[in-house]
């Protein structure tokens, strides 16, 4: 009799309610929420809403799964940054330790400068601020191609990684595998692209374009 009641006791699951703070994170549940009593893992099986207010990330989810203080994953995301980002996603990954989201499944961001950014895989690392995109990588405006993205929201800098390419006020800039394309923005506006940024600039990108 034990040994039949311990799989109906490694889980429980909790009725509707208001939002519930995990180790920093306030989660709004939909509906109910299953609590793993040997992992401590929660899921929630109709989506919510997460806030990170210490890292200023807010998201929805059509589904969660929380492992507290270690990792959050989400499925049908909707996530916005403080910088005024907005990124969309099948599927997502919140490394709560590293401070690193991690988006796939045809991942796709905007914010006042970049507008339809879409790539296989994008990163976005709460610490810095820094946005990453991976495979694939295009946007609607400014009009751009490359292997990968890094954006830098401090500096308004966007470094791609050949091959790439941008066309931008009736011309077009490129570089080839190896090479990089500098972007420097003002406000919302592309205010110069250059085929040959500086060794400290790429240095400082270089970690977000692997």
């Amino acid at each position: 009799m034990k040994r039949l009641l311990l799989p109906l006791l490694a889980a429980l699951t909790l009725g509707t309610g208001g939002a519930v703070t995990f180790g920093g994170l306030n989660v709004t549940p939909r509906g109910a929420q299953n609590l793993n009593l040997e992992t401590g893992a929660t899921e929630f099986p109709s989506g919510g809403t997460v806030t990170d207010s210490k890292g200023g990330v807010r998201l929805t989810a059509e589904r969660l799964q929380l492992h507290p203080g270690e990792r959050l994953s989400a499925q049908g995301v909707t996530l916005t940054t403080k910088q005024g980002g907005t990124l969309r996603a099948a599927t997502l990954t919140y490394d709560l330790k590293g401070g690193v989201v991690t988006a796939t499944g045809t991942a796709n961001y905007s914010d006042a400068r970049m507008k339809g950014l879409t790539a296989e895989r994008m990163v976005l690392n709460v610490k810095t601020g820094f946005v990453s995109a991976h495979g694939s990588v295009k946007a609607q405006s400014p009009q751009l191609s490359a292997a990968a993205l890094a954006f830098d929201g401090r500096t308004a800098q966007t470094v791609l990684a050949g091959p790439a390419r941008l066309s931008a006020n009736g011309s077009a800039l490129e570089a080839g595998t190896g090479g990089h394309l500098l972007l420097t923005f003002s406000a919302q506006r592309l205010l110069r692209a250059t085929a040959k940024p500086d060794a400290g600039t790429l240095r400082r990108f270089a970690p977000y374009l692997k």
